[in-house]
């Protein structure tokens, strides 16, 4: 009768244990021992502002992007100028673990490819290299329909995507500020 009794009560810590553990996967995203931790500040704190882009830049404010692929945070923000020919995309995602940013920043890369050959973008010599303290950073300009420049980089659990047209009014300079400006940005907020 007693070892009736221990079965059923092991049994039924066991599956509240297990039905814990499942929660919090499904609540979270994660286990406990790999979840990412809490913050007091979120993606859309992040915008990129318009006086780093031509004169004439309008931006939209950053917001919550439709599109994800497992993010727990998600924002995107567009700068345009020179009657909408110039197009700058910054997009900053937070991930439940650092496998899971990992992962999106690998994807991210990928697809800094000209989209012709194929060719991996470059870093040229006008921009950086600058000092920053992600954990992985890809810099490179190449060819998306017109000629583009664009950072991948991942700090801990967030993944940033900044990609801009280069014209006569989006230079090199420009571009590189634009750059350090979302590094230190980040940093600051991460590493203090």
């Amino acid at each position: 009768m007693k070892n009736k009794r221990a079965i059923w009560i092991i049994g039924g810590v066991l599956i509240c244990g297990l039905a814990l553990v499942v929660g919090q996967f499904f609540l979270s995203g994660c286990f406990w021992w790999e979840c990412v931790p809490e913050r007091d500040f979120h993606v859309l704190d992040w915008e990129v502002p318009t006086y780093l882009f031509p004169n004439d830049a309008t931006s939209s404010q950053i917001t919550p992007s439709s599109e994800g692929a497992g993010e727990i945070e998600r924002g995107s923000q567009s700068v345009f100028w020179s009657n909408d020919e110039g197009l700058a995309r910054y997009e900053i995602s937070r991930y439940a673990t650092l496998r899971a940013a990992i992962r999106a920043y690998e994807f991210q890369v990928e697809q800094l490819v000209n989209d012709v050959t194929k060719a991996p973008w470059t870093q040229p010599n006008e921009i950086g290299p600058f000092n920053s303290l992600a954990d992985e950073m890809l810099i490179g300009c190449g060819i998306w329909s017109v000629q583009r420049c664009g950072m991948v980089a991942r700090y801990q659990e967030y993944v940033i995507f900044f990609s801009t047209v280069i014209d006569e009014k989006m230079t090199y300079t420009n571009i590189e500020k634009a750059m350090i400006y979302i590094d230190e940005k980040i940093s600051d907020r991460l590493y203090p």
